[in-house]
């Protein structure tokens, strides 16, 4: 398998993997939301360099995003930051806890 990161993903068990998986995963959450934060405020600055908000440039729709991805329906038990809306495509971790006999009201807000 892959070795290109140094770690040669076919040494590793199933468990091992999916726990990867969810490590990946949790990180990949931290730095978008870091990402995120790092764009509201740029976004903000050049707002106030021309004495407007970002509000009044994005309208009162684009500030709030018009297909906002809703509220959290359901919420992973050990990782808080692990959510569902119901909408869309069913994560990962819900799916594998879903085919391990869990049901959807284990994991509801």
């Amino acid at each position: 398998m892959s070795k290109s990161s140094g770690v040669d993903l076919s040494k590793l068990s199933f468990e091992e993997l999916q726990a990867l998986g969810q490590e990946i995963e949790t990180e990949l959450a931290s730095r978008r939301e870091a990402e995120k934060e790092r764009v509201r405020k740029q976004m903000q600055e050049l707002a106030e360099s021309i004495g407007m908000t970002v509000e009044e440039i994005l309208g009162k729709e684009g500030a709030k995003g018009r297909a906002g991805k809703g509220e959290a329906k359901y919420r992973h038990p050990e990782n808080p930051e692990w959510v569902w809306s119901g909408r869309g495509k069913r994560p990962t971790w819900l799916n594998e806890a879903l085919s391990a006999g869990k049901s959807l009201e284990d994991f509801a807000v």
